[in-house]
């Protein structure tokens, strides 16, 4: 009778874990849903800063260069080489 009892107690304690594990598992699954869907979104905001910071090095890179400092005199300071003529759209 003793064993009985003890076998049927050891029985509802492993019941009762299982439900609990059964019923956290399915209450975790769409939580974990929505965080692979934010590692996704992060992994492509990684690979867009990367490909920005390559873009970055390669004007760091190019800044000694001639052609560089001729870029940036033209866009940031308006100049322009001797003999060119400067256009003014009066349309825009």
């Amino acid at each position: 009778m003793r064993l009985c009892k003890s076998s049927l107690i050891t029985k509802f304690v492993i019941l009762a874990v299982m439900l609990y594990a059964i019923i956290t598992i399915v209450t975790l699954q769409p939580k974990i849903s929505d965080l692979k869907q934010e590692q996704t979104a992060l992994e492509g905001d990684v690979a867009a800063m990367q490909q920005s910071n390559l873009a970055l090095r390669e004007d760091i890179d190019a800044l000694g260069t001639d052609a560089s400092v001729l870029k940036i005199a033209r866009e940031r300071l308006n100049l322009v080489s001797d003999g060119e003529i400067i256009y003014i759209d009066s349309s825009k």
